[in-house]
């Protein structure tokens, strides 16, 4: 994962790591549709890559901590966000390291899961969100889920046999597993965010650019 995003960041192309010009508005979008508008204590902000929303959680929250797997993105958001409330951390990718149980206030993860080279990648990182969060925190969290059924299921076993002989024969890091992602589907989700203690408080979805993929919205709290 570290190598595929150090990779990334060092192509410098935003089709890779958002447009920084729309972190703002994707970041009021899904407050609001998640009827939230969070101020003050501390934000968990993981996967921050190059800061693109970094900037704005710091103005809402006293203090941010940005994590990336990757320091070469935390490279780039410490030149693009320069501001006393944030501190940048380097994660190891299973988990949330540095962070202390129950400290967050605020968690955003924003295009970030759907990145996670498996099912077992995405699940640990719920429990670390389970973990760091305070008991009146809240996650605020997207993440694209598959469609029920034989067709996505069947999709999804292909894909997850092609994509290491692709990465292995290409060398690319949008190729990679780390890049390509995995799907949970809406059920196992449910049974992921069960297991690491967290419940939905609200959510909402969406098209996904994914094939046979939706995009959801999670407002969690721990259970």
């Amino acid at each position: 994962m570290r190598r595929t995003w150090d990779e990334l960041a060092a192509a410098g192309d935003t089709v890779y790591v958002g447009d920084p010009a729309t972190g703002a508005a994707e970041l009021a979008g899904l407050f609001g549709r998640l009827g939230a508008d969070p101020h003050g204590g501390v934000c968990v902000e993981v996967g921050c890559g190059p800061g693109r929303m970094t900037g704005e959680l710091a103005l809402r929250f006293d203090r941010v901590l940005a994590l990336d797997v990757s320091a070469a993105m935390l490279e780039l958001a410490r030149s693009n966000v320069q501001v006393a409330n944030v501190e940048f951390q380097l994660v190891s990718g299973t988990r949330l390291d540095g962070v202390d149980d129950g400290t967050a206030d605020a968690l955003v993860c924003y295009l970030v899961l759907q990145h996670l080279p498996g099912g077992k990648a995405v699940r640990a990182y719920l429990r670390e969100f389970a973990r760091v969060l305070s008991p009146h925190g809240e996650a605020f969290v997207q993440v694209p889920v598959l469609e029920e059924g034989v067709r996505s299921r069947a999709w999804r076993a292909l894909r997850s046999l092609a994509v290491p002989a692709v990465e292995l024969l290409t060398r690319s890091p949008s190729r990679a597993r780390a890049f390509r992602g995995f799907r949970l589907t809406g059920a196992e989700l449910d049974g992921a965010l069960a297991g690491a203690g967290l419940r939905v408080v609200a959510r909402d979805e969406g098209p996904s650019a994914y094939r046979f993929s939706r995009d959801l919205f999670l407002r969690l709290r721990r259970a």
